[in-house]
């Protein structure tokens, strides 16, 4: 993608200098040789027409993110961008308008079951884009890492390219919700996941981390089809206990309030996206 910028910088200066000559040859020069007539003149007007033709293609093949990838590249190159790349489980009780939340390991709200996608096989992204860890971070396996702004671009592109990284969501459901024993491990032995959407927050400003100037959040939404085995686990835990300090099943009006228990207790702001 920084390619793709480097082109579209070439392609503007072109532009303003054809612009520029034209703009000379008839505003301010007077005796114009036919140098001018059948070679400079005739040679700007393809410039332009190739510079511009080049931009379009560039802004076209880039797509939504081509602003994007024009910020970090010109304007904000070292800033230094938290990102995070993760996935988000909607799990729905089957006959009922609520959703199951789980109890955050890091801070106290509930939130829906999921977490960062892992890096798999050789991908460095340490050495590709100079990246760092949290300072908290355990696994540097995890896409939950600080970079320059200039590399963003290239990071966007090799996420949704889906190589060198999980694609699946069994790993953060089996590890919330079947060895913590919320579940029986004989029912879910395996789950089925529909994708439903991305929701992207891309260079929101924020202050959460030393020397952090953006945040750049990308969750991937999935659906959780039960069987019906699962569901009447599920539909028993809800008859059983439908609040814990494990779990909560909650309404579409606290998630959007981002409180239940009488507004005592918090739902984190990104559950919205699962809606």
């Amino acid at each position: 993608m920084n390619n793709s910028i480097k082109r579209f910088v070439v392609y503007l200066v072109g532009l303003f200098i054809s612009i520029g000559y034209l703009l000379f040859r008839y505003k301010f020069l007077k005796d114009v040789n036919d140098f001018h007539k059948e070679i400079l003149v005739a040679s700007a007007f393809a410039v332009i027409i190739s510079c511009l033709t080049g931009i379009v293609e560039i802004a076209k093949a880039q797509g939504k993110y081509f602003w994007i990838a024009l910020k970090c590249f010109l304007l904000i190159p070292n800033k230094k961008v938290y990102v995070s790349l993760s996935y988000l489980l909607r799990i729905k009780i089957p006959g009922e308008e609520k959703y199951f939340l789980v109890k955050g390991s890091k801070i106290n709200q509930y939130q829906p079951v999921g977490g960062v996608y892992k890096l798999v096989g050789n991908k460095d992204l340490y050495k590709d884009w100079k990246a760092s860890p949290k300072a908290d971070g355990k696994n540097p396996r995890d896409l939950r890492f600080f970079v320059d702004a200039k590399f963003l671009p290239q990071i966007i592109n090799w996420f949704y390219s889906r190589k060198d990284r999980e694609i699946g969501v069994w790993r953060e459901f089996y590890e919330e919700l079947v060895k913590t024993q919320i579940l029986n491990a004989d029912n879910f032995k395996s789950i089925r996941a529909e994708f439903l959407r991305t929701k992207e927050n891309i260079l929101c400003k924020q202050t959460r981390f030393e020397n952090e100037v953006y945040h750049t959040l990308i969750y991937d939404v999935f659906q959780i089809e039960l069987s019906s085995k699962q569901s009447k686990e599920f539909n028993k835990l809800f008859k059983t206990d439908n609040f814990n300090e494990k779990y909560a099943f909650v309404t579409e009006d606290d998630i959007k309030r981002e409180c239940f228990d009488e507004h005592k207790t918090r739902i984190g702001q990104h559950t919205k996206y699962i809606l």
